[in-house]
């Protein structure tokens, strides 16, 4: 599936970055915490969290808006979609991230969290539940 982030201002992206490498950083130190989660989808999401970094610092030094497209397998654009989910829906990260920083970061996030959904839908029928249930799951937050 074809991922496709921004265009949007560089600072953010890479503000964004930096805050989510903060909270991987704490959710590593809390055993509590990563029992709920897979060390493999972290380990995976701190791949994708470095390359958009190395992105979002090449365009601010150019001036350019930050833009990524990647292609991701459909599994794996679940398997990350799923942990995004449930990090951004526990109590870990509502306690590790101020409520400045959410409002700060919101917006990148949603930009994440379409790009994955718009990818997976185009998928077709084999992922069209699983969107339609991300939809719901995040439907608090996307129409904001």
């Amino acid at each position: 599936m074809l991922v496709e982030l921004g265009p949007c201002p560089a600072v953010e992206a890479e503000g964004w970055t930096k805050f989510a490498r903060r909270l991987i950083i704490e959710l590593r130190s809390d055993p509590e915490a990563m029992s709920r989660v897979s060390p493999d989808m972290v380990d995976l999401w701190g791949v994708y969290i470095d390359r958009w970094s190395a992105k979002a610092a090449e365009a601010e030094s150019s001036g350019d808006p930050f833009r990524w497209s990647g292609q991701i397998d459909p599994e794996v654009g679940e398997f990350l979609l799923h942990g995004l989910d449930k990090c951004l829906h526990s109590p870990f990260i509502r306690e590790a991230a101020t409520p400045l920083e959410a409002a700060t970061h919101k917006p990148f996030t949603m930009t994440v969290v379409r790009a994955f959904v718009d990818g997976l839908a185009s998928e077709g029928e084999s992922c069209c539940h699983y969107v339609d249930q991300v939809l719901t799951s995040f439907s608090d937050v996307l129409d904001d």
